[in-house]
């Protein structure tokens, strides 16, 4: 399908010809809004269900109706707050959905222990703290299995118009791509230079062929002023995703802005987001419970490990200098998973191939790499090698979450990330591991671990922290 416009087609499918755009977003966008309004419907009746009983264990029909009545309409209110944040109106990466949820369930609880404060009733204050405490998670496993259920229907992804200078069209495919949490899929892209010179009435005119379908724009310097026209229609009409480039290094964790003149642009204050002492005793906190509690857990199947990797006659463990917090210089435990003579297979492989010496010096790691055991490979599969890194942890020279832990070969590479990268322990996990792992160059993963530095907070680690364990359950990017 494509539209035209005088001579020039300015709309290219993507996925294909006799695509139905405006057909399949109205579709899909009402599935996702019936689908997930009644899985969070589902949760709090199961959850009401099941604390019932605790409002009066006598089974006293008063106490249990005063239960319910003030729960119900306190979750009405919560759905209503949840569809003000558009959890019902637009799809939402599952990490997005966890805040609002759990601090929705928050302030239900304590409008709930109001209402029953002055009760007396011990069944009513455990009945309601039970269900509260319940629901988020409940909520957030059913909304999982919705979406699982909707991807698997072909539901999940919304089509979109992708709006971008021909030069950025791959470039934006591969964001769009990267970010496919959100079901954003270009189903056609447009030359934005092409649209330039319409007049609003020609433009206008335009806009009324794409229906219901959102646009995604996403301007270079030359192509703004036309995409500030688009977004100013479309955002009339419904969604309209609009792409921001990052403005150089500028953070966006703890920023304020402190001024708006509308016709001038905006003054905004940047804080440092790693000064904040108390965050930081949390996160140390964590790292130390974490690893211990993994440790004592992880022991047997460790020691299982060690002893296949030695069967071999080298040792167990591997360790490696590595760059940490302020520079200083520490050991990286992992285990073994590479042949004892893997240097001088390396030397060889990369004097013999010219593609593989190409791929060392944009990757640093070799797609095939012909020193890793096949007791490797499999540990490596399932990022297993790094568990020895939980000791590097509980001694202070690692976090759980943080920058890709660096050789010392590697700090000239690192440019002007590395001034960021050395306020951090490095982490076993963090944003390299959860967006693409080997797929990524060196540049691109040291420009994730300067961004990550700039950006941090506890929050951003949790939701890396539960990326993490998707990426260990369903590889992806290795």
């Amino acid at each position: 399908m494509a539209f035209q416009y005088g001579s020039d087609t300015v709309l290219n499918p993507v996925t294909g010809p006799g695509t139905d755009l405006s057909l399949r977003s109205h579709v899909a966008r009402g599935n996702v809004l019936r689908a997930f309004g009644f899985s969070d419907l589902l949760a709090f009746m199961v959850c009401l269900c099941m604390t019932m009983p605790l409002a009066s264990p006598s089974h006293d029909d008063i106490q249990m109706l005063r239960h319910a009545g003030a729960s119900l309409g306190l979750f009405a209110a919560m759905m209503l707050w949840l569809r003000s944040r558009g959890h019902y109106r637009a799809r939402q990466g599952l990490a997005n959905q966890v805040r609002p949820v759990l601090t929705a369930s928050f302030l239900a609880l304590l409008g709930a222990g109001t209402i029953h404060m002055m009760s007396g009733e011990p069944g009513l204050r455990t009945a309601t703290l039970t269900l509260w405490a319940a629901l988020p998670v409940a909520m957030l496993a059913l909304r999982f299995a919705t979406r699982a259920g909707l991807e698997a229907a072909g539901a999940w992804e919304q089509p979109v118009v992708l709006l971008t200078p021909a030069a950025q069209r791959s470039g934006q495919l591969a964001i769009l791509k990267r970010n496919a949490d959100h079901g954003l899929n270009a189903a056609s892209a447009v030359a934005l230079e092409s649209l330039r010179d319409l007049d609003d009435h020609a433009l206008t005119q335009w806009l009324d062929t794409l229906g219901d379908t959102p646009a995604f724009l996403a301007p270079d310097e030359n192509t703004q002023a036309i995409a500030n026209r688009i977004a100013s229609q479309l955002s009339a009409r419904g969604d309209c995703y609009y792409y921001q480039p990052a403005i150089g290094r500028i953070p966006t964790q703890n920023i304020d802005l402190i001024d708006y003149p509308p016709a001038d642009g905006f003054v905004f204050r940047i804080g440092d987001s790693l000064d904040r002492p108390l965050a930081q005793r949390a996160k140390r906190a964590f790292d130390v419970l974490a690893s211990a509690a993994a440790l004592a857990l992880l022991s047997p199947a460790m020691i299982a490990f060690a002893w296949l990797i030695r069967r071999d006659g080298g040792p167990a463990l591997f360790v490696q200098p590595r760059v940490g917090k302020d520079g200083r210089t520490f050991g990286c435990l992992k285990f073994r998973t590479m042949s004892v003579d893997a240097e001088a297979r390396l030397a060889n492989v990369l004097a013999s191939d010219p593609a593989l010496a190409a791929q060392w010096a944009t990757f640093k790691k070799l797609d095939d790499d012909p020193r890793i055991t096949r007791v490797g490979q499999w540990l490596r599969k399932f990022s297993l090698d790094e568990l020895p890194q939980l000791i590097n942890v509980l001694k202070g020279d690692m976090s759980l979450i943080g920058p890709r832990p660096m050789t010392l070969d590697q700090q000239a590479d690192y440019g002007p990330a590395l001034s960021a990268y050395v306020r951090m322990r490095p982490g076993i996990t963090g944003l390299w591991q959860v967006n693409g792992r080997n797929a990524t160059s060196f540049a691109e993963r040291a420009r994730l671990d300067d961004w990550y530095a700039r950006n941090w907070s506890l929050w951003r680690d949790g939701v890396i922290l539960i990326r993490t364990v998707r990426e260990i359950v369903i590889p992806s990017g290795r």
